[in-house]
């Protein structure tokens, strides 16, 4: 069993040759017209300010140091000069009539039928436009784009320097799930979603393989990314700042592709869009800045920034300049009819120059970038991936949103969470929200504006890995890992358990709960029944015991004895939990109890040792989730609960060769502002402050060295045997 699940996750990828630097750095382009709305309505109209081609683009990325790969955005348009791109209608001399914006005339493509003669070279352009990147030594990969198999065959031609194809957030969940329109809903499982979800995915990927496009990537903020990988898709490539928490999104994607042997995973930067602060702040580009550093730490080896640098695209932000444009408004943001906007247009020309390539904002994206970029090139990139020794599990039919939202229906199924509120996130998804707390803790760096994207990592680096399917071996959790942690949703089977067992067997550490164990489908995750559990409960071969029943619930956990391992012990007391406890019935009598409810001592927590490995085992049959309360005697405003201490107390006996401090025991507060990691196959370490305001004094473990280190606001540095070999302080 264990050799057949890791050659199934061996598949065939088309290694990726990176360039000397070691790291692809890149931009967006777009085939633009000036005058033409992407968007419309009082909030959201959105004027293109500038006529650029992609090879005028290319042209200005050696010219302004942005970097060395271009993402070509095929979104079809409905405009003569588009389609004459897409045709390579410059290679006949062809010609597509000017927008005669005062007639309202050539405004769209059904005004020049002439092109209809010349559908069958759709993809023409953009094969000349990756031929002619990769003569200029641009890397390049195409979203969002269709070409006659003639031409996207031909793709190939420009070698190396292609990458592949991205089909972005096309399986993206949306507010309504159109899978479920017309079905029994009270049939629907979460396994019905999952596979509809792989399916659709599967059949993407293989008509774009079949069709010549070469590598499939994908970017979006979906947290189901390990589906879209688990059904063919080679390259993740998530979309940062969408998917909010920064560090979060790169332990998913570096997880995975551990995982599944990938060729590497990136990081689609899409700061203008989604980092929703104001121009205004000061720390506006010093937080692209800490993204960049933060992806380069995290052994990401894609960047790519999607929009910004050469002209404004967003109005997500209070002081955006495109609000300095006419607004127009024509009943829907995406009601975009040329001839209704051609009366605008005069006007919108006077304020183009606040948002097009000459304007200060682009200046200060395209400044940010060819300063990481120049950073790069100087010193390089780390070799290899960053050491993890501690893993958080994404269980089997997790479907769940990259944050928690108690509005939030799981996989998108709104019609089915409003007739049954279990479908509605809740306490499985809520233990997600521990493990950032405490993984990976956001202090307030950007205040008075959320921080929603730049965290500290106090325990270094930690992977998510997926049990999506039971895709996932022993032997792959063996080799990488000492720590696996189980947080939000998981379906489990008879297969996951004997993983499971196999893990901590040969030295592995478990933390699992009881419904981690269950079968069940349904999101039925309160009222279940044993014999939904695994073994009908029978956990004696993992855990030690046997969960005979639900048990009574309970207000408060606390420790045993007046202190304990975990650093605490009665009268100190977690809680109000209000959740129930399984009924079990303990078969190894050598196994420990850490932690009790307080009036009967009944266990919460228990040790068991396995092999050369130990399971601890929350005796709750609700998700950890829903034990994160920390109000009662002793409790204070900076704990992340009794789970969150479970965390942490797992995390400090799974430290890896390098990890930091605060005061030579523990990571503390100034830890939480600490970003770190360490690559074993470049023997380098790299440090970064993601305090905008203050330095941060820490220390910092190798081996027998101890060393103090003081980070000044927003300092990367990397450092190798004691040696400090670059520094780099980006704050404004």
């Amino acid at each position: 069993m264990k050799k057949q699940t890791e050659q199934k996750s061996r598949r065939k990828k088309s290694p990726v040759v990176l360039p000397e630097c070691g790291l692809l750095i890149g931009s967006s382009v777009y085939v633009t017209q000036a005058d033409y709305l992407t968007c419309s309505g009082r909030i959201h109209t959105t004027w293109v300010p500038q006529s650029f081609s992609p090879e005028t683009m290319l042209q200005k990325i050696i010219q302004d140091n942005q970097g060395n790969f271009a993402l070509l955005w095929g979104v079809p348009a409905n405009r003569p000069l588009a389609t004459a791109y897409w045709c390579g209608l410059d290679k006949p001399g062809v010609l597509p009539p000017e927008p005669d914006w005062e007639k309202r005339r050539h405004l769209t493509i059904e005004e020049w039928p002439a092109y209809r003669r010349y559908e069958h070279r759709y993809g023409a352009g953009m094969l000349n436009f990756v031929k002619e990147a990769a003569r200029t030594g641009i890397y390049s990969a195409i979203i969002y784009a269709r070409a006659k198999p003639a031409w996207s065959r031909r793709l190939k031609e420009a070698g190396q320097f292609y990458l592949g194809y991205n089909y972005g957030e096309k399986f993206s969940f949306g507010l309504s799930h159109p899978y479920l329109s017309g079905k029994n809903l009270s049939r629907v499982t979460l396994e019905d979603l999952a596979e509809r979800l792989k399916q659709d995915v599967q059949k993407e990927v293989k008509h774009r393989r079949a069709a010549g496009w070469g590598r499939i990537l994908s970017t979006s903020s979906s947290f189901h990314l390990d589906y879209e990988i688990l059904a063919g898709t080679d390259i993740p490539v998530v979309e940062d700042f969408a998917f909010s928490h920064l560090n979060f999104a790169s332990a998913l994607a570096r997880g995975l592709y551990r995982q599944y042997r990938l060729p590497l995973w990136g990081a689609h930067l899409a700061h203008e869009h989604y980092s929703w602060i104001p121009y205004r702040c000061r720390y506006k580009f010093d937080l692209l800045a800490s993204a960049m550093f933060l992806k380069y730490l995290s052994g990401c080896k894609l960047i790519v920034n999607e929009s910004g640098n050469w002209f404004l695209q967003a109005s997500l932000c209070p002081d955006s300049p495109m609000f300095k444009t006419p607004r127009v408004e024509l009943g829907g943001i995406f009601r975009t009819d040329p001839h209704l906007v051609a009366p605008y247009v005069k006007l919108a020309r006077k304020y183009y120059r606040h948002i097009d390539y000459e304007s200060p904002i682009c200046r200060r994206y395209r400044k940010v970038i060819s300063d990481f970029y120049d950073f790069v090139k100087a010193h390089g990139t780390p070799k290899g991936q960053p050491e993890t020794t501690l893993a958080i599990a994404k269980g089997n039919l997790d479907l769940c949103h990259h944050q928690y939202h108690p509005n939030f229906a799981v996989a998108g199924a709104y019609q089915l969470a409003d007739l049954n509120r279990d479908w509605f996130e809740g306490a499985p998804e809520k233990g997600w929200e521990i493990v950032r707390k405490v993984f990976f803790p956001r202090p307030p760096v950007l205040a008075p504006y959320h921080n929603r994207f730049l965290s500290g990592t106090p325990y270094g680096m930690v992977d998510i890995v997926s049990f999506a399917g039971d895709n996932i071996s022993a032997d792959f959790l063996i080799r990488h890992y000492r720590t696996l942690i189980f947080a939000g949703w998981n379906t489990c089977s008879e297969k996951q358990y004997e993983v499971l067992t196999e893990f901590v067997r040969h030295g592995g550490r478990l933390f699992i709960s009881i419904p981690h164990l269950s079968t069940n489908k349904t999101r039925n995750y309160t009222s279940y029944t044993v014999k939904e559990l695994v073994r009908a409960g029978d956990f004696s071969e993992l855990c030690g015991l046997r969960v005979r029943g639900r048990g009574r619930r309970v207000y408060w956990a606390t420790g045993p004895d007046r202190k304990g391992p975990l650093g605490f012990g009665w009268p100190r007391r977690f809680g109000i939990m209000a959740t129930p406890l399984g009924e079990i019935e303990l078969v190894d009598p050598e196994i420990e109890v850490l932690v009790v409810e307080d009036e009967e001592t009944y266990p919460v927590l228990l040790r068991r040792r396995l092999g050369r490995g130990e399971v601890f085992f929350l005796n709750s049959w609700a998700y950890p989730g829903a034990l994160e309360a920390d109000e009662g005697p002793g409790g204070t405003i900076d704990s992340p609960g009794l789970i969150g201490v479970i965390y942490r107390y797992l995390a400090e006996l799974s430290r890896g060769k390098v990890w930091i401090s605060d005061d030579r025991k523990s990571p503390g507060r100034n830890c939480q502002y600490i970003a770190y990691s360490f690559f074993p196959e470049d023997g380098t370490i790299c440090l970064l402050n993601i305090d905008f305001r203050k330095k941060r004094r820490f220390f910092l473990h190798q081996e027998d060295r101890v060393t103090q280190v003081y980070l000044a606001p927003a300092e990367f540095r990397r450092i190798k045997d004691g040696e400090v070999l670059s520094v780099k302080n980006h704050t404004g």
